[in-house]
């Protein structure tokens, strides 16, 4: 996928990857999300294999203007302006990821089930279906490190749904992790591009 290694794709699925830990930490201290942007997170878990990186979050940035907002707050931003909780879950999530793409049990575990899920063919915010996305990251990325812990109110966190809501968008923002791997994303690019990240989200946001 070396085609694929450009600063716009890693852009992209960085916008993804803040999505998904923006949309666990509305539903643990909220008890929702925006539906819409749910939606997008996870399509890209059943987008498999695409040309163009933009598919896999539905073929318009729109759809993680979200997260790539978020990203530009977080790489860009003041310290004060930073959200500390965001950061931590990024940063979990980014070597998470990364475990998982170093793991070929794992990785087919997860081809496998997410080809199951394709052929449930139902959308992805139906309630069978999110249960389906959250089983499959319990049983083949839980018990990988780092463990994900997402805090929040209690009340929220203990519902069944909400829970695995979360679990299905922790599975999405694995799903953008890998993309950005795949795309040449690392930790140390988070440092050295993050001017380019941030210029490039600044762009899609314009469209």
């Amino acid at each position: 996928m070396s085609h694929l290694s450009t600063i716009e794709n890693q852009t992209l699925a960085l916008g993804g990857i803040f999505q998904a830990v923006y949309l666990c930490k509305a539903l643990a201290t909220t008890g929702t999300c925006d539906q819409d942007e749910l939606q997008t997170t996870l399509h890209s878990i059943l987008t498999l294999s695409t040309d163009k990186v933009i598919d896999a979050y539905g073929g318009s940035a729109r759809g993680i203007s979200r997260g790539l907002r978020l990203m530009q707050s977080q790489l860009g931003g003041t310290a004060e302006s930073r959200d500390i909780e965001i950061a931590r879950y990024s940063l979990a999530l980014i070597q998470l990821g990364s475990n998982v793409l170093n793991n070929s049990n794992t990785t087919e575990q997860l081809r496998i089930g997410i080809s199951r899920a394709q052929a449930m063919e139902q959308p992805v915010t139906d309630p069978d279906m999110i249960n389906n996305l959250a089983n499959l990251y319990r049983s083949s990325i839980s018990h990988l490190t780092p463990r994900i812990m997402v805090s929040g109110d209690p009340d929220y966190l203990n519902n069944n749904e909400i829970a695995s809501t979360v679990r299905a968008a922790l599975l999405g923002g694995v799903r953008s992790v890998v993309l950005w791997r795949q795309c040449g994303g690392s930790r140390p690019k988070l440092l050295f591009a993050r001017s380019q990240y941030i210029e490039r989200a600044q762009e899609y946001l314009r469209v």
